[in-house]
């Protein structure tokens, strides 16, 4: 149970990690630059290369 629970955190972490390569132009959409888009959140483009998207 410990070992996933750890692995959820892992997974969690690397989802909301940002890249501060394209962050500006993405938050200047006001939008924020992840690997998964949230349910509630449009894939507006591309960060990083286009490796996270930016959500909105």
């Amino acid at each position: 149970m410990r070992v996933l629970q750890l692995l959820f955190a892992v997974v969690v972490i690397l989802l909301l990690q940002g890249a501060p390569a394209d962050t500006q132009q993405c938050r200047s959409s006001r939008g924020h630059c992840r690997r998964l888009c949230f349910h509630m959140e449009r894939w507006e483009g591309s960060c990083s290369n286009g490796r996270l998207r930016c959500c909105r």
